[in-house]
């Protein structure tokens, strides 16, 4: 059914966007034959057609040459021919690639364009879906059209283009909106010390890596170095919502943040590469590509080292990545992943305004053995792996996709009381014998702790998908279990002698503790008409967390042997309704939940807590031609028994503990936009706006912007010139937002200010495809981190244990980064 005109006219302005698409002229272009990938993206480069298809289908053989100056549809035919895919029509000018036989003859050069087909016969089981970016040039987000809750997508492009060789997963999507990121030790460099989405905390929303969630099994965080660099990364998508029923994983009302694994190029190549940069960075690794019979891999292993931006924290990385797919028939492939990531640093606390002035925005360690801060006295590994085995197929008229997977992740350190502390007089140890009875004092001699924290995960994440009526049925089940152990004992850093508690036990704590998931799903994704989809879905999730522990993590320590089960069905609904043919809008309500951490039923007087709830509500628009995309939203979530984490006062000093803090309201609205200035030049911005303040309170939740906002000129030439200057301007936050009284009643109110900033980071290169010598071609490339080298508070990093005082991390100063590469 089409909306009378009125109604369109006034939803374009609404939206601000073209009442009509852009001309889009006919492909006059030849295309060679090249590895099928590389031919789709040409085609919609020429064509101005967007071009979707999924990870499993873009590089299982090379195109068919297909000639110039014929429509559109005739030279994507030719392009197909022979390469068991055939194409589907979602708009006049969006196309989906699918598995199948492209009809035999050429197309006649006047013949129309098929009739709108938006029932989708090919269903897209996996959550991240490959997405052609539909402007011309290189962006670093930008919203598709077939999106039903606010989403941003991060292509390959930008990930090779606008960002340095070992970036992390944060760095990618720190442009998006509504994205807040602090690496204070340089982009790609040490332990990142905070991500939020809509002033959502690492985890409390959700990460998957090609459709699997992951996380601590304790509190859903992440540390984002010890997992994936870009080198093995080919697509980030940022979802602002819930999600549907088959939206799995923890924290899912936060959002997700989807990564999607590079797929095997076409064009077998060993691909040595190297960084070299600032405060001392040296990096280095080989990529291959190959295609043994049926089966495609891609392998990267890479190592890395640097002194990192803060002093005394240096940073040593290997990273090993192995994927392979295998086309078992016509409609079967079977996908390998394996990863593994080893790395070594200095941690740092954060440091004090004062050691900041005094010393300078670089404070970080020491070298000097007597004093807390020392480099040598903190320590920490971090060693992870990610495995799967997936197999996508069709059984009878059922789509199938089931992907079976083990993770782990361990966390060994050895620091200091507080690295921060740089005054001799504060140091000392006591030792203790095992009834806890004071034995002697040291008073020179550095305290501090060991301690080793390590998780393994198995689960399966089983889809089906089913056409049924006027729609797609859609269904399927998540299973973990996570094993997860932790001890901690405290030690003499200067002799490396265990001190023994006044409790009497050598340790602080010791424990086991175990995370069972299941969440089964249903969703139809019903179309009414041609351009509507409505899409109820009903996910079920129930989690148990359960700890066996010889000794608790309170104090006194004491055993504890302790199970809870939480449990919510989670109902959700979105329209998507196509307005046009380049330009939809969506409307999305939903339920949430997430299960308390782990600590919650360890740390005394946090037994009781109820798990976090929330509804999401949100509307959006989304618009997207050759010259310019555009995206747009709303959303309200109201958020009950909100968990915060709050200090108090103990005879052993102050110690973390969970409160329910009540409710809180998360509201804003969010914009991006791409416009193609020209064939090769293009111009990004995006805007948010996030309020996030408890209930009945003006109360800004900490960590959390108001505003946020990027602005970026990115250029792609057709000579192999690349380039871009981007800028993320993040507005002042808070980083405490409730205390405790004495008589442990919870006060809310903003305390620590960090003002707003601006930084820029900049990139320029060339690239080519044929090289000297015989190679296959190679690229060259600097990318500029903070360019103007602007200095500012970034994050509220706790208190000084001695003194009290405020702790912060700063802004990482200018940091200059040659990147290159050659492909024999």
């Amino acid at each position: 059914m089409r909306h009378p005109l009125a109604f369109r006219i006034a939803m374009a302005l609404a939206a601000g966007a073209p009442l009509a698409a852009f001309a889009v002229p006919p492909s006059t272009t030849a295309i060679e034959s090249m590895p099928l990938s590389q031919a789709l993206d040409r085609f919609a480069l020429e064509s101005g057609w967007q071009v979707v298809y999924d990870s499993g289908v873009s590089g299982t053989v090379h195109s068919a040459p297909a000639p110039g100056g014929v429509p559109a549809e005739q030279q994507l035919a030719a392009l197909l021919r022979g390469t068991n895919m055939t194409y589907h029509f979602v708009t006049p000018t969006t196309v989906k690639i699918v598995p199948g036989n492209v009809r035999a003859g050429p197309a006649p050069a006047d013949s129309a364009l098929p009739p709108i087909d938006t029932r989708d016969q090919a269903r897209t089981l996996a959550p991240v879906s490959v997405h052609a970016n539909a402007v011309d040039t290189l962006a670093p987000s930008a919203a598709p059209l077939d999106a039903t809750q606010p989403t941003s997508v991060i292509d390959e492009r930008f990930i090779r283009d606008g960002l340095r060789f070992n970036a992390n997963f944060d760095d990618i999507i720190k442009y998006a909106p509504s994205i807040t990121v602090t690496s204070p030790e340089g982009p790609g460099l040490g332990k990142n010390e905070g991500i939020s989405l809509r002033g959502f905390q690492d985890g409390q929303f959700n990460i998957t890596f090609d459709g699997i969630p992951f996380g601590d099994a304790s509190d859903l965080h992440h540390t984002t170095s010890a997992y994936f660099n870009n080198h093995v990364l080919g697509q980030a998508e940022i979802d602002r919502g819930p999600g549907g029923g088959s939206t799995i994983g923890n924290a899912t009302f936060g959002g997700t943040i989807a990564l999607r694994s590079r797929e095997p190029s076409d064009e077998p190549g060993i691909t040595p590469y190297l960084t070299v940069g600032s405060w001392n960075t040296r990096a280095g690794g080989v990529a291959a590509d190959e295609s043994l019979g049926n089966t495609r891999i891609f392998a990267d292993i890479s190592k890395e080292s640097s002194d990192t931006y803060l002093k005394g924290t240096e940073d040593k990385r290997d990273h090993v990545f192995v994927k392979t797919i295998s086309q078992l028939g016509a409609v079967t492939t079977l996908t390998f992943v394996t990863s593994y990531n080893r790395e070594h640093q200095n941690t740092v606390q954060g440091a004090t305004k004062d050691q900041i002035d005094r010393f300078g925005w670089r404070f970080g360690l020491g070298n000097d053995p007597a004093v807390q801060n020392d480099k040598g006295a903190n320590n920490a590994a971090y060693y992870s792996s990610f495995n799967y085995l997936g197999l996508a197929t069709q059984l009878d008229d059922w789509d199938l996709d089931d992907k079976i997977y083990y993770n782990s992740f361990d966390h060994w350190a050895r620091k200091a009381a507080d690295a921060s502390d740089i005054d001799p007089a504060n140091n000392g140890v006591t030792f203790y014998n095992a009834k806890g009875k004071k034995v002697s004092t040291i008073a020179t001699d550095l305290p501090g702790k060991l301690s080793d924290s390590g998780f393994h995960s198995f689960g399966n994440v089983l889809r089906l998908g089913h056409d049924l009526g006027p729609g797609t049925f859609l269904t399927g089940i998540w299973l973990e279990r996570s094993l997860d152990s932790r001890y901690q004992y405290p030690l003499d850093l200067t002799t490396g002698e265990k001190t023994g508690t006044k409790y009497g036990p050598v340790e602080n704590y010791v424990l086991d503790d175990r995370t069972d998931t299941v969440q089964p799903y249903v969703q139809y994704d019903w179309k009414p008409t041609d351009d509507i989809t409505v899409s109820p879905g009903l996910r079920y999730s129930e989690v148990t967390r359960s700890i066996d522990a010889p000794l608790n993590k309170v104090s006194p320590p004491v055993p504890l042997d302790a199970e809870a089960t939480y449990h919510a069905s989670l109902p959700s609904i979105s329209v998507h309704d196509r307005l046009s043919d380049s330009w939809s809008a969506y409307a999305q309500a939903a339920k949430g939940f997430l299960a308390p951490p782990v600590d919650v039923i360890q740390v005394n007087g946090s037994r009781g807590l109820s798990p976090e709830t929330t509804r999401n509500y949100q509307l959006g628009t989304a618009y997207a031609s050759r010259e310019f995309t555009f995206g747009a939203d709303v959303y309200y979530i109201n958020f009950s028994n909100y968990i915060s984490e709050t200090e108090v006062a103990t005879d052993n000093g102050n110690e973390d503990t969970f409160i329910n803090g009540g409710g809180a309201i998360y509201k804003g609205a969010e914009f991006e936009a791409t416009w193609a200035l020209t064939h090769t030049l293009s111009l990004y911005g995006n805007a948010s706006y996030n309020k996030a303040t408890y209930k009945d309170s003006s109360v800004q939740i900490a960590g959390t912007p108001k505003v946020t906002a990027a602005l970026g000129l990115l250029y792609s030439g057709d000579n192999g010139y690349f380039g871009s200057l981007m800028g993320k301007f993040l507005g002042h936050q808070y980083g405490v937002d409730n205390t405790t009284d004495d008589d442990g009643n919870l006060a809310f109110h903003n305390d620590q200010r960090i003002a707003g900033y601006l930084t820029v980071d900049a990139a320029a290169g060339y690239r080519t495809d044929k090289g000297p010598a015989g190679t296959k071609g190679f690229s060259i490339s600097v990318d500029f981190n903070n360019l103007f080298n602007v200095h500012k508070f970034t994050g509220y990093a706790g208190t000084q244990a001695v003194s009290g005082d405020p702790l912060y991390f700063g802004l990482p100063g200018r940091g200059i980064f040659l990147d290159l590469s050659v492909k024999l």
